[in-house]
């Protein structure tokens, strides 16, 4: 049987919408500390360095994109984190969090445990809420890479999940 690999990447049009807002708001920066505060240049620096240091991340982010999940036959990798054995996952549950229009999907992943598992620092900040620590931003993707995803995923759940044997309830007929 052969290993194979699927990568799956963030949109290169979210990303592009993303460097876009950046570049903005470095303009929105410069323009407000020079009519508004153009005598204090320590908020000239901060405003200008903190927009510019958001706006040089998101073009890294645009030129190099990460990868979002390297899914592989034996585990799955989510952004950075170390890869999470099939295993390990007890479950695999699609999520809509937020309102309205501003509702997201994510794909959450729940381990069995996180005893040994070393996470990264946003997994340990987004462990107790509802985001999880293994979770797929579904509105981060395309359509066509989010459905694909989900397929794959819940291929490779199944695959390593023990599957249980269910009886049927008995009816009983009025006598």
């Amino acid at each position: 049987m052969k290993n194979t690999v699927k990568k799956f990447y963030y949109s290169r049009k979210k990303l592009g919408l993303y460097l876009l807002f950046n570049v903005l708001l470095l303009t929105l920066a410069i323009l407000f500390t020079l009519t508004v505060f153009p005598e204090y240049p320590v908020v000239y620096y901060f405003a200008i360095g903190s927009c510019l240091l958001s706006m040089m991340g998101a073009l890294i982010v645009f030129l190099l994109p990460f990868p979002l999940a390297i899914i592989s036959e034996d585990s799955i990798k989510i952004d950075r984190a170390a890869p999470l054995p099939w295993a390990s996952v007890r479950s695999v549950r699609k999520v809509r969090l937020g309102k309205g229009i501003f509702s997201k999907s994510i794909l959450r992943l729940t381990p069995r445990s996180l005893g040994n598992y070393h996470l990264t620092l946003m997994q340990k900040i987004s462990a107790k809420s509802q985001f999880g620590s293994f979770s797929i931003p579904l509105y981060a993707m395309n359509n066509k890479d989010a459905k694909k995803i989900e397929e794959v995923i819940r291929e490779h759940f199944s695959k390593k999940r023990p599957t249980k044997k269910t009886h049927k309830a008995k009816k009983y007929k009025k006598a």
